[in-house]
């Protein structure tokens, strides 16, 4: 039976990937009830996750009014990959400058291999979802750490409230998108770890820009299933 933590997590998975496919668009008041009969949970799941997902950005919160889809396009969502990637890039080269203390490398190389484990089965089970999503986080979190720039950690963090731009969004529909993302991070890491400090800025940079490319094929491809649905529902033929 999957705990509390493990309910919240699947929720707030399913939400987001609903609302990146338009099932929800801009606007949308969501409702913790009809949400958790749609998604057969309990209403605390829900209304965790709606929390989670407004922290991210892509919810708006009022009082007395609760949880509404915040209204963001792609182009918002292209520039703050952009911003993220020159911002993480930047990262990466300032560790590299540094070097990488021992313990930190090993740290970063236990992290690998918790997403190794996971590509190691062949494909994707719903249950590796969250232990993958915290692999890419903490990956992800602990260069910036190592970078020790607070100025640079506070304006990644500002970045990755909008939208879709957090290093918790993932793209977990597609096991070879994953397995070179991977790849990406292990190239990162080499780098990172051998001093090349251009090329694991220039990397990072093209390893966050490829999400923003996998975010833009969704919604481009969802696009025509939305009006689809709509002529659907009207009688249109």
């Amino acid at each position: 039976m999957p705990d509390m933590a493990s309910r919240t997590q699947s929720t707030a998975n399913d939400l987001r990937d609903r609302i990146l496919r338009g099932k929800f668009p801009a606007g949308t008041h969501l409702q913790e009830i009809p949400l958790g009969e749609e998604l057969r949970v309990s209403r605390t799941p829900v209304r965790a996750a709606l929390a989670t997902l407004a922290s991210e950005g892509l919810l708006e919160y009022a009082p007395k009014r609760g949880y509404t889809v915040r209204g963001f396009s792609l182009a918002e969502i292209e520039a703050a990959h952009e911003i993220r990637a020159n911002l993480e890039g930047m990262a990466c080269r300032l560790v590299a400058e540094r070097g990488l203390a021992p313990e930190a490398g090993a740290e970063l190389a236990r992290i690998l291999a918790i997403g190794d484990a996971i590509l190691a089965k062949g494909r994707l089970f719903e249950e590796d979802r969250e232990p993958w999503t915290e692999m890419n986080d903490l990956f992800h979190g602990r260069i910036i750490e190592l970078a020790n720039n607070r100025l640079l950690a506070d304006l990644i963090d500002r970045t990755c409230k909008i939208p879709l731009a957090s290093s918790r969004v993932i793209h977990w529909y597609d096991f070879e998108a994953l397995k070179g993302s991977h790849h990406l991070h292990h190239r990162i890491y080499g780098y990172i770890r051998d001093r090349r400090a251009v090329n694991a800025e220039a990397l990072m940079r093209e390893h966050i820009i490829q999400g923003a490319d996998q975010i833009r094929h969704r919604m481009r491809t969802a696009a025509p299933r939305r009006r689809l649905d709509r002529r659907v529902a009207g009688g249109s033929s």
